[in-house]
């Protein structure tokens, strides 16, 4: 498969309802069928009711990974996105879900939290990395305020992403940045960048843009949305990696004790 069709998710998601919210993403995904991946945004089932995630995360979470499981086998294909779940040590954190028709691929624990939505104050960071193969491809995950991290992508990179899937709850007043951000991580990798992110105003009145994108190895733009609900779909090739990266990429170049 070194040919992928990936599809973005963009949704206005209901806050503090997950069943709402999983029915919106089934509906949206099956007005788009034959997508390799699809990608959900951040903490797509919940937004940001700070309250009510402890017991998202303990009584919705377990029945929305059983759904999208369904949804994965009904379609033969990953599908992504962030949930409130709980970690080993009974820790709420934000996490990464990939699950396919046989269940959970691959999961995430959100690294970088963002102060200013109150994230330090109920959620636990995530300690490390994570790389899941999708087919031919090594896909690195990440959410929302890691792109502002770029040793986090480059280190993925050297270790051998040639994707990454950023799932997103980025407000409208920075939407210039996102898309930024994920040019700039595109091209200092030389990989493909994926970012899906959410739409419509939260319930305390924040507003998300949309502007969901994907982004080639060189830099290009592969797919984008505009600031409505709705599925974008690009199609990746890694035969446009191996050519933006020739005989040895350029991160290869990078001199320990300078670049870290």
């Amino acid at each position: 498969m070194s040919h992928l069709r990936l599809a973005l998710v963009q949704m206005d998601i209901v806050d503090g309802d997950p069943a709402r919210n999983v029915s919106r993403a089934g509906q949206l995904i099956d007005t788009q069928p034959g997508a390799g991946v699809y990608l959900l945004p951040e903490l797509w089932t919940s937004g940001y009711v700070h309250q009510q995630w402890p017991a998202i995360a303990k009584e919705d979470t377990p029945r929305t990974l059983d759904a999208l499981q369904h949804l994965a086998t009904r379609h033969q294909a990953v599908i992504g996105g962030t949930l409130l779940s709980l970690n080993d040590d009974g820790k709420l954190v934000n996490r990464f879900w990939m699950v396919d028709q046989g269940g959970v691929m691959a999961c995430y624990d959100k690294t970088h939290l963002f102060p200013p939505m109150d994230e330090p104050a109920y959620l636990t960071p995530g300690r490390s990395r994570r790389r899941v193969r999708v087919g031919a491809w090594t896909a690195a995950q990440s959410i929302c305020y890691d792109l502002r991290f770029p040793e986090m992508y480059l280190r993925d990179a050297v270790d051998g992403a040639d994707l990454f899937l950023v799932p997103s709850e980025w407000p409208a007043e920075r939407a210039e940045a996102l898309r930024a951000l994920a040019v700039a991580r595109a091209i200092e990798t030389q990989s493909y960048v994926a970012v899906t992110n959410r739409v419509g105003a939260a319930a305390d009145g924040t507003r998300f843009g949309g502007g969901s994108v994907i982004v080639g190895p060189g830099g290009e733009i592969v797919a984008s949305a505009g600031d409505t609900p709705g599925i974008v779909v690009g199609d990746l090739d890694q035969a446009r990696v191996a050519a933006v990266r020739g005989p040895r990429p350029h991160f290869a170049e990078r001199r320990a004790g300078v670049d870290w």
